[in-house]
């Protein structure tokens, strides 16, 4: 990662000073950008500052329009859909399970019949952290406790953020957490997945922060690991630097090797939890038959590459969700025999291997954002997880905004090697023409088998 202020206008990127031990070595601070109104020479050096460093905080963005801050994201993927990947609009057989958690209104649909007979997979009932603001072209309000009589159109709203207890397999108690003890929630990627590719940047800005003493992020695992932090903040990872940590024999596999998440996957996971940690699954737990789903087709199933290259660095990330995997394709070379894995446990055990190495106090960061402050990641290179906090705290606003899935379009016409090459996630050529247009996302994506990609 870069290490030099650059500055542009009246614009300052200055990467992180982490702390001594710390080994994480991404994340910068940008000041002096007005987001409500960044010129394109503003905007490029901002681009290049969130592909380069993974994660930056743009400071004191106290005026920013909603509207202005989906503005902001389209310019990153202009061919991406106004709204977001869990946005409202989408049907719940698109968003999955976890649309069924967020949107009362989907509480009318074909998952409803799914949760009557399965109370166990939801906690009826309670509103979730993820609120469509009225007219701002897909930006969504996260947060936690009462949003005032008016917050941008919503009115005299109350949310509930997901809590850990319903995510972790042994959660903390009411009363460790009251007390200041808390946990990652669940470390992940922005997308719905079935049917729509990982949104590539998404933005959050911090409306309001809870107030309250320092919390202790607890590990649980008999590790003994611990992270203190102020409430409200998000935590991150970089998958190229989990990358970096894989031996070569690791990384020839994992630059050959695929990942398939389930049909509506945050709805197949079932009964399945998270370890203590918020990173990868615990044992135990059952996930629903894929005949039990409500209705889906394969071609909005696909397989997703492990490593992800940098549309800007060419840098390598490994990025896999470990939670909704169904499948594994596992080859090191282009030419070798794939071995398909669908054993769960065998899955689960292979992926919380890899991810135990970057999990940990001196990889993670979790950036201060002050009220104002805009957090902007590449969500192809990194992840990331909410952390919870005790009531009493009070209220958390943010206003948050990703790109969705592009738009489909014909692609009969694109032959252009060089460009197919240049959005392929692995920096392959392609051999096949993809099924949505190749210049408006990566195109390995969209062959839902991507045997359209091999090496020169």
């Amino acid at each position: 990662m870069p290490h030099a202020t650059i500055a542009t206008q009246e614009m300052e990127i200055t990467p992180f000073v982490h702390e001594p031990g710390k080994k994480a070595n991404f994340g910068a601070t940008v000041t002096g950008a007005d987001l409500n109104s960044l010129d394109e020479s503003s905007f490029q050096a901002l681009r290049q500052a969130v592909y380069e460093h993974g994660v930056v905080v743009v400071k004191a963005q106290h005026d920013l329009i909603p509207a202005k801050q989906s503005d902001l994201i389209k310019r990153f993927d202009p061919e991406a859909r106004a709204q977001h990947g869990f946005g409202a609009g989408k049907g719940s057989k698109l968003v999955g399970f976890l649309g069924v958690r967020v949107f009362p209104f989907f509480r009318e649909t074909a998952f409803a019949s799914l949760l009557v007979s399965r109370t166990d997979l939801l906690f009826v009932g309670q509103d979730m952290p993820f609120h469509a603001i009225p007219d701002s072209g897909g930006v969504n309000l996260v947060g936690h406790g009462y949003q005032g009589d008016d917050h941008y159109g919503l009115k005299n709203l109350t949310v509930r953020a997901i809590p850990q207890s319903k995510l972790h397999a042994t959660p903390l108690s009411p009363e460790e957490l009251a007390s200041g003890q808390t946990r990652f929630n669940s470390f992940h990627f922005d997308g719905a997945i079935y049917g729509a590719p990982p949104s590539r940047v998404t933005s959050m800005r911090c409306v309001k922060a809870p107030v309250g003493p320092e919390l202790t992020v607890r590990w649980d695992d008999g590790s003994g690991r611990t992270m203190n932090c102020k409430a409200g903040g998000t935590a991150f990872l970089s998958g190229a630097q989990l990358y970096s940590l894989l031996s070569d024999d690791e990384k020839k596999l994992a630059d050959h090797s695929f990942w398939e998440p389930a049909p509506h996957p945050f709805a197949w996971m079932g009964t399945r939890r998270l370890r203590s940690s918020g990173m990868g699954l615990a044992p135990g737990g059952q996930t629903i038959p894929l005949h039990e789903l409500p209705e889906w087709t394969p071609d909005k199933v696909y397989k997703f590459p492990m490593v992800w290259v940098n549309l800007v660095t060419g840098e390598k990330a490994l990025q896999i969700f470990p939670d909704i995997i169904r499948k594994l394709y596992l080859r090191d070379s282009p030419t070798a025999s794939e071995r398909v894995v669908e054993d769960l446990e065998e899955i689960r055990s292979w992926v919380n291997d890899i991810y135990d190495r970057i999990a940990t106090p001196e990889y993670i960061i979790i950036p201060e954002a002050e009220e104002g402050d805009v957090i902007i990641w590449n969500n192809w290179a990194v992840q990331h997880s909410a952390i919870e906090y005790p009531d009493s705290y009070g209220t958390r606003s943010s206003t948050a905004a990703s790109s969705a899935e592009p738009s489909k379009a014909d692609c009969s016409q694109c032959t252009n090697s060089t460009l197919l090459r240049a959005h392929c996630p692995l920096g392959l050529s392609l051999q096949h023409k993809p099924l949505l247009c190749c210049s408006s996302l990566v195109g390995a994506w969209i062959d839902r088998h991507l045997k359209c990609c091999s090496a020169d």
